[in-house]
């Protein structure tokens, strides 16, 4: 059972992730254009996926200290398009990452879909600090967290979180509720 709910957005659906996304999110990530900034290794396979799927549904990491959140990204034609996720390590820290494929690319669906998973994660969880990390070249996803309002990290900031070192740290701020 799912720790979190369906979301909304404009022409999209949020579906919390389940094992039965597997198979068709496995098709969307076989597309190369996801993996021009992502690790080497390409797609995942399908057991993998299956595997990863049912740990994420749980809604939390095994020990409890982490909230994962895992919406596949469907868009109101049915087609999975990609995903939006975020890990909760505490209020004034939580990751957040996306992947689209190439066709949703353009449309405005990773702004729409990410923002939200973020107001929900305010509304729901009062985060106070949003982080997420992109590859120096990755001009896409830079510009997208800029339309959400992400800025770059302090170098101080940096320094004390473990991401490759061609990526570069950003991060939104909330006053605390």
């Amino acid at each position: 059972m799912n720790r979190f709910p369906l979301l909304l957005a404009p022409s999209l659906r949020l579906e919390p992730v389940s094992v039965g996304h597997a198979e068709e999110m496995h098709a969307v990530l076989a597309d190369p254009s996801i993996y021009e900034f992502l690790a080497p290794e390409g797609p995942p396979t399908l057991d993998w996926l299956k595997a990863a799927f049912e740990r994420r549904s749980k809604g939390a990491s095994p020990d409890g200290s982490e909230l994962w959140f895992n919406w596949m990204v469907r868009r109101v034609d049915g087609r999975l398009i990609g995903y939006v996720q975020a890990t909760i390590e505490a209020r004034d820290r939580c990751w957040i990452a996306y992947v689209m494929n190439a066709e949703a690319r353009g449309h405005g669906h990773a702004t729409r879909a990410a923002t939200a998973m973020l107001d929900y994660l305010l509304a729901t969880h009062g985060v106070t600090r949003f982080l997420a990390s992109t590859e120096t070249r990755n001009a896409r996803s830079i510009a997208l967290l800029s339309r959400l309002g992400f800025e770059p990290a302090p170098i101080e900031l940096a320094g004390t979180v473990d991401i490759e070192t061609t990526d570069r740290l950003y991060q939104r701020l909330h006053a605390s509720a």
